[in-house]
């Protein structure tokens, strides 16, 4: 199943795109992973985009099938991305993506004519 929202690209949204997350992911073992997720790609939409700008936003997406998640963030960035690189961990700003990718199982990126997307995948064991 496939649940999406759009949201105005302000900080202030982050905690609600991180509960929209938490209640489609309630009971999953990976909950907390999507969470973080979900909250690390918002803030980068808002904050590395046009998202933030006046009447800007961003639209989350969430993919659930048994065992396996999809959290992805489309905005109206250029598509300029790289993957992320080990730095400076104790700088304030900048280890969001490594965080993502240390936690997702997958990660990418799309660009499309409207913007890009952020995605990151999530899998776990499901007891039959």
């Amino acid at each position: 199943m496939e649940w999406s929202q759009t949201y105005p690209g302000l900080p202030s949204m982050v905690p609600a795109i991180r509960a929209f997350v938490c209640g489609l992911l309630n009971g999953s073992p990976r909950r907390g992973d999507a969470e973080l997720i979900a909250a690390e790609l918002a803030a980068n939409s808002i904050r590395h985009t046009l998202s933030d700008a006046g009447g800007g936003e961003l639209s989350i997406t969430v993919t659930i099938r048994p065992g396996w998640a999809r959290i992805a963030v489309t905005d109206s960035g250029t598509g300029a991305w790289g993957r992320p690189e080990a730095h400076d961990l104790a700088a304030e700003h900048g280890r969001g993506l490594i965080i993502i990718e240390q936690t997702a199982d997958r990660l990418g990126h799309d660009v499309g004519a409207e913007g890009q997307t952020m995605w990151a995948e999530l899998t776990w064991s499901v007891e039959a």
